[in-house]
């Protein structure tokens, strides 16, 4: 437990403690790093000491966060993370840099709390939660009716879900460790992590399943999705993997779809590729689909790659697409309106304060 000094003093040794135990570091591990002993780091934990400016600055680089993270008592980062879709495999078995990731990911989502608490805009969720004994298929039938989608493809599905109030940022997870993270918080509210390292299509995918675990109030959830459908695993992946096949590529609509193309049983990676492309996802996804509706030969998807992405996207720099629109957007407002500084916008959308001020300068003259 913290010393109760900890409360006057400018660093929180609780946050540190909290941000160290996050990534399931010991004391003696960070300690190698620092090159101090360990009786130094927990005493830095527990108040009795404090790492200097230089030192503070290698914790946040180790801890993935932002110096600002250890000078004021933030919300806990979700509880029990339940690692899905690698058997026998736990959040303590990923290599640091992907528990990294995770940290940065709570970092982005309490720095976007923060941005919108500056801007005094109050953070609606109107996402609908269901019963975990409702099927897949009506839940997505729910939602799609919600969207206005009927049996159409189903576009910037993020853009819908980040109105529907739920946080949704990319990044690049190291040895594809896995594919995506949700969690509801209880003061972020829904909040998805995507492996920006994926096209686009597998994006997609893995936004709709994490959206099904939000969906039905699973606990915070790290999953790998295995490239090959057919091998998920599991009750819960199976059925979130159900209803991410059922939103994104309704039954009645891919059929027809299938139809007009005038496809044979075997169609080419190009052919699906294309058809992937208008329903927003993977071809292993879509022959999954195809599979099971008995158009395709069974098997074949198998012996197929996943191509390059038949999606036209704007050109855009790479961390807009990664941040989202509505986070950037927010994070610029700020700065303008003189609530955050140039390195705080920095720091928050992952880019050089060259960057920044580039972002700015060319933002200012837009308005001009």
């Amino acid at each position: 437990m913290a010393d109760k000094s900890d409360e006057n003093s400018i660093i929180k040794g609780t946050q540190l403690q909290q941000a160290r135990k996050l990534l399931r570091l010991g004391p003696e591990e960070v300690a190698s790093k620092l090159n101090v002993g360990p009786q130094v780091v927990v005493d830095w934990e527990e108040g009795r000491l404090h790492p200097t400016l230089k030192q503070l600055e290698r914790l946040a680089e180790l801890y993935g966060r932002g110096i600002d993270y250890f000078l004021k008592i933030t919300p806990l980062p979700p509880p029990n993370v339940e690692f899905r879709g690698k058997p026998g495999q736990t959040v303590s078995d990923l290599p640091i840099q992907a528990k990294v990731v995770l940290a940065r990911f709570d970092e982005l989502c309490r720095t976007a709390l923060e941005v919108e608490s500056l801007l005094n805009r109050k953070h609606e969720v109107t996402l609908p939660r269901f019963n975990k004994s409702v099927h897949p298929r009506v839940v997505a039938e729910n939602l799609r009716r919600k969207f206005g989608a009927g049996d159409k493809p189903l576009p910037n599905l993020r853009e819908r879900l980040e109105h529907e109030g739920v946080r949704i940022f990319e990044l690049v997870v190291p040895e594809d460790a896995f594919s995506g993270f949700s969690f509801w918080h209880s003061a972020y509210g829904p909040c998805i992590l995507l492996n920006a390292s994926d096209l686009q299509g597998r994006k997609n995918f893995t936004l709709a399943h994490e959206l099904a675990h939000l969906l039905y109030g699973h606990e915070s959830t790290l999953c790998y999705i295995p490239i090959k459908l057919s091998e998920v695993r599991g009750d819960i992946e199976f059925k979130t993997t159900q209803f991410a096949v059922e939103l994104l590529l309704p039954e009645t609509g891919v059929k027809e779809d299938f139809r007009i193309r005038g496809l044979s049983t075997m169609p080419s990676e190009a052919e699906l590729g294309k058809m992937a492309g208008k329903w927003g996802a993977s071809i292993q996804a879509l022959g999954y689909r195809l599979e099971n509706q008995g158009l395709i030969a069974k098997g074949h998807i198998d012996t197929l790659f996943e191509p390059r992405p038949f999606l036209r996207r704007p050109r855009i720099p790479k961390w807009q697409r990664q941040m989202g629109k509505r986070f950037v957007e927010e994070t610029f407002e700020a700065y303008e309106k003189g609530l955050i500084s140039a390195g705080k916008v920095a720091s928050g959308l992952g880019i050089t304060v060259r960057e920044a001020m580039k972002e700015i300068e060319r933002r200012g003259k837009g308005q001009a």
